[in-house]
């Protein structure tokens, strides 16, 4: 059944945010209408192209599909076209669809009849997906992790590339994505992982281990190497708002005393400060709280050798010195 009139409510709105992306989206836009489920709405959000042919190729699809249409939204970022999708969206279920990304053909079945026969706990399910590597002309099948029983579920989205969950491969509730406030304008990037981030405080996710779309890689993303040095302040920016949300019991239940709540921040920080594109500020701030839940003078040496140490660091695998700033402990 096709949503197709005016008077038919979609079971699924599908938010694609296009900037300056007509190169992509065509291809996306008929991976949509090649889906073996019919019941969509497709809203193009248009977040300010002015240098290609996006808007040219939206009003020919819309007038080829009633379920497709076009908005245009003065340049705000991605955050905010995607929260304009969701403010004109109709369907229960929110989809959101990258416009450089496709679906598989069966994709929205797949995730659709995964989340209707989930347990009623669960409010956003996603999905297994294939990498395209533009400029090798490569594709690379990618099972991503379930997620773990909580604490662990927490540290899935705060420690950087451990997020399973790609927008393209996802489907939730449109009730719960309002219900958390929707996406942070004020994340130009990992703005998926911020709101995965708030969301899984309040409700449960489930994975399907099916691929159902194409993620393409390529040079003009947050996730391009070159980016790194702005991925890195996201980094940290969504890894310390994540786990200063929560109280100390909820990311670490078993460490009861202060000495185990010191050892278990010190762990923690670690994992940060050893991963690609490190939130080293927020790892700063755990190694901190820890010395003042329980000081000692080999975390205090520490400290302060890391705090030397991490302009230099910056500058040689960033080319920026640039920090977050988290307030004092």
């Amino acid at each position: 059944m096709n949503a197709d009139s005016a008077g038919q409510i979609p079971l699924v709105s599908i938010i694609t945010p296009v900037y300056n992306r007509a190169d992509y989206l065509a291809e996306t836009i008929e991976s949509v209408l090649a889906q073996t489920f019919h019941n969509w709405e497709l809203l193009i959000i248009d977040d300010g192209s002015d240098t290609d042919d996006s808007r040219r190729i939206s009003e020919i699809y819309c007038k080829r599909d009633a379920r497709i249409r076009y908005y245009y939204e003065s340049h705000g970022g991605i955050s905010a076209a995607r929260n304009h999708g969701i403010s004109r969206a109709r369907g229960k279920y929110l989809a959101l669809l990258d416009s450089d990304d496709r679906y598989l053909p069966q994709g929205l079945e797949i995730l659709v009849n995964a989340l209707q026969a989930a347990a009623e706990p669960v409010k956003l399910v996603y999905a297994n997906f294939i990498k395209y590597f533009q400029t090798e002309d490569r594709f690379q099948p990618t099972r991503v992790q379930p997620p773990k029983p909580r604490p662990g579920l927490y540290l899935q989205f705060m420690i950087p590339g451990g997020n399973p969950v790609a927008p393209s491969a996802s489907l939730a509730e449109r009730s719960v994505i309002q219900d958390i406030g929707g996406f942070d304008s004020s994340f130009d990037g990992l703005e998926d992982r911020e709101l995965w981030s708030r969301l899984v405080r309040k409700y449960e996710i489930a994975h399907v281990a099916q691929q159902v779309a194409i993620y393409r890689k390529h040079s003009n993303q947050i996730t391009d190497p070159k980016n790194r040095a702005a991925k890195r302040l996201l980094n940290d920016k969504q890894a310390y708002t994540f786990f200063s949300a929560l109280p100390l019991e909820s990311w670490f239940p078993q460490a009861k005393a202060p000495k185990s709540q010191a050892k278990a921040l010190d762990q923690l920080a670690l994992v940060l400060l050893k991963r690609s594109n490190p939130p080293v500020d927020t790892a700063l701030y755990l190694l901190r709280l820890a010395q003042l839940k329980s000081p000692t003078r080999q975390r205090k040496i520490f400290l302060a050798d890391l705090e030397t140490k991490i302009p230099g660091i910056l500058r040689e695998q960033f080319c920026c010195e640039k920090r977050f700033n988290i307030p004092n402990v």
